[in-house]
């Protein structure tokens, strides 16, 4: 009987321990905590946009602590596209096989947001007082089409605590060019990566074939 009281407790902790985990991995606090703050109120001025055409995203932080918090405002992507699966693997770094998406979509780093959309925030850097809050506007600009779930990510200076909004889905018509962002940043590394790369194997055979 003990045995399988301990089973099924080991077993409860796995299941929560992954969900929490989950929850993470998309970058969201745990709803469990209370946290530092929260947003609210997420409105979209519109949901269905095309290439270059601008949209706004109003809300408001709130802060549950009596401590100051600083950030830079930014949000948090999913992107919905056609490129090729390999693509998509190389540019989510391999994360979109954890969830098997590489096929149709990938979570895009904050770091590669400006790939997909010019992000214009009011305020961009803040400076939230212990129980207050404070309004924030953010220009969107996208700068390819597909479909993008996005989400206010208010960027607080709080090492392991991450909240972000509720988001919604904005579809993105138009063409899908390649961005300079992408551009610079990705295909042509990439590109030189695999042709040094080809070259090296190239100069290696041709050692080895000597040799013998």
């Amino acid at each position: 009987m003990k045995t399988r009281l301990l089973i099924i407790l080991v077993f409860f902790a796995v299941c929560v321990t992954s969900t929490v985990l989950e929850v993470y991995g998309h970058g969201v606090g745990p709803r469990l905590s209370t946290g530092f703050y929260r947003v609210e109120n997420e409105m979209y001025s519109k949901t269905t946009v095309s290439v270059g055409e601008s949209f706004i995203l109003n809300g408001t932080i709130i802060s549950l602590v009596e401590r100051d918090i600083t950030g830079n405002m930014d949000i948090r992507l999913d992107y919905t596209n056609n490129d090729p699966w390999f693509v998509n693997l190389l540019k989510s770094n391999f994360s979109c096989l954890a969830k098997d998406t590489c096929a149709e979509s990938i979570h895009v780093a904050p770091n590669q947001n400006h790939w997909y959309m010019d992000i214009l925030p009011t305020p961009n850097s803040y400076l939230l007082k212990g129980d207050e809050m404070i309004s924030y506007s953010i220009e969107i600009v996208p700068l390819k089409s597909g479909t993008y779930h996005i989400h206010t990510d208010p960027n607080a200076d709080i090492e392991s605590f991450r909240y972000i909004g509720s988001g919604q889905t904005i579809i993105v018509n138009g063409l899908q060019d390649i961005t300079e962002g992408e551009l610079f940043e990705f295909y042509i590394p990439y590109t030189a990566g695999f042709v040094l790369l080809m070259i090296g194997l190239a100069c290696g055979i041709i050692f080895v074939c000597r040799k013998i």
